[in-house]
């Protein structure tokens, strides 16, 4: 079925020639006018035509490695979101945004030119010849009597026992059953206890900032958001979270832990998340 929705997702869309950048992100910014087709797990349409809702689903699945957005109207109504396990080589498309989850992802991968050669294929050399087959060994020379087998060991002599056989000891007796252990009526068992409810969700707020309450904030060791997530959800102060990509607060990216939920304000540089 996914196959079948890969085809009918690359042919529906009309090619641009040309892949235009969208504003940054955190993880990997928009790829405006691309489609990555293939390695799709699952789909899904959206109520409103939002490329930052779909990239939003692939950042809070931990299979996700990138998506696909198709505009309305090319496979159907309504926008479609599909999220992907690998990272598809990118195809410029007008119908679609695509992003991966990191900014590393590999670039699509040139098509090879096309072969000059405009002859017959050249023939193949003729098989080797077949090795001809090992002589015959040659006739034994011996005409002679076969050599005489040599004599047989000598039996072993008789023994010089001549009393009654050994007594066997009689068998070790078996060993009594044990005593019951039954004192009574035996007790109901406690009822197992329930499971622990499901933890929330940790959901992402892209392209966001939520200035103000911090109580601190450090330098990360590699430009990945779920790690300041990570860090507000281990501490059992903080309530929300800011964090802001490498270049904007010095060469690394940043984490801003909060004590409170300050408003949520539009900003390219950050990526936020309420606890």
């Amino acid at each position: 079925m996914l196959a079948a929705a890969a085809s009918m997702f690359v042919t529906s869309c009309v090619a641009t020639g040309t892949v235009t950048t969208g504003p940054g992100y955190p993880a990997s910014g928009l790829e405006w006018n691309v489609d990555r087709p293939g390695a799709d797990y699952r789909s899904f349409e959206l109520a409103t035509p939002s490329p930052e809702t779909c990239q939003a689903t692939c950042m809070n699945e931990p299979q996700c490695a990138a998506f696909t957005y198709m505009n309305p109207g090319v496979q159907g109504p309504n926008a479609r979101c599909w999220l992907k396990n690998a990272v598809p080589s990118a195809v410029p498309q007008g119908c679609c945004v695509s992003g991966t989850k990191y900014g590393d992802a590999p670039p699509p991968a040139a098509a090879p030119p096309p072969s000059a050669w405009q002859g017959a294929p050249a023939t193949p050399p003729p098989p080797a010849p077949a090795p001809p087959p090992a002589p015959a060994p040659p006739p034994s020379a011996w005409q002679g009597a076969p050599a005489t087998p040599p004599p047989p060991a000598p039996a072993p002599p008789p023994s010089a026992w001549q009393g009654a056989p050994a007594t066997p000891p009689p068998p070790a007796p078996a060993p009594p059953p044990p005593s019951s252990g039954w004192q009574g009526r035996p007790t109901t068992p406690a009822p197992a206890p329930l499971p622990p409810p499901p933890a929330a969700p940790r959901q992402w707020e892209p392209q966001t900032d939520r200035p103000g309450l911090d109580y601190k904030h450090f330098d990360l060791p590699a430009p990945r958001p779920e790690l300041c997530r990570d860090a507000c959800w281990r501490d059992g102060s903080c309530r929300a979270f800011t964090y802001v990509r490498p270049g904007v607060q010095g060469p690394n990216a940043r984490c801003a832990l909060k004590s409170s939920v300050p408003p949520a304000r539009p900003a390219d540089c950050c990526l936020s998340g309420v606890k």
